[in-house]
């Protein structure tokens, strides 16, 4: 028998039916005093998962930390958790609205995060058009993101949900040309 893990049970606890009340997974406003912590801990799956050779060190997570922050009191900034249950979260998406010369106002999803037991699960969807309905709701046209070309599932996300590639972005390693 194959062994459950503490993910799957919370989401198995929190999808089944309480008596006639249902204890459905929410996606919620991020708080920085309950939440910080948790988006903080996910940052080096999420960067390591999407820039091979990523390390985490402490100006890293500091920087960050300051950017949530950030975000939690700029108006132009969203950032929504997925509660399983209550006080166990299992992912973020991290919404900014930006106004440029080249482009005018648009959306980026900044980051996008699920724990390893809960994707293929439709979270990731629900995430991505809770923070398509902020921008919306703000009038925003067009939504950005960044996704790495080897995140195959992703990709496949973002296509199914209308995201097209609008330019692609180069990169060249040349640190064979170093000298030591």
């Amino acid at each position: 028998m194959k062994k459950e893990g503490l993910f799957q049970k919370l989401l198995n606890l929190a999808t089944s039916k309480v008596g006639s009340e249902s204890n459905t997974p929410i996606i919620r406003e991020f708080s920085l005093k309950k939440d910080q912590e948790a988006i903080l801990g996910w940052q080096e799956d999420l960067f390591t998962g999407n820039f091979p050779g990523f390390k985490m060190n402490p100006y890293f997570m500091r920087e960050q930390k300051l950017r949530l922050n950030d975000a939690y009191i700029l108006p132009e900034h969203a950032i929504y958790v997925l509660e399983i249950k209550p006080g166990y979260l299992a992912g973020f998406i991290w919404c900014h609205i930006y106004d440029t010369n080249e482009y005018g106002a648009f959306g980026s999803i900044e980051a996008i995060y699920l724990v390893p037991e809960m994707r293929g699960k439709g979270f990731g969807r629900k995430l991505m058009e809770r923070g398509e309905e902020f921008f919306i709701n703000r009038g925003i046209k067009n939504i950005k993101l960044y996704v790495t070309i080897t995140n195959e599932v992703a990709v496949n996300l973002y296509q199914n949900l209308g995201y097209e590639v609008k330019r692609w972005e180069m990169q060249k390693d040349i640190s064979n040309n170093l000298n030591d």
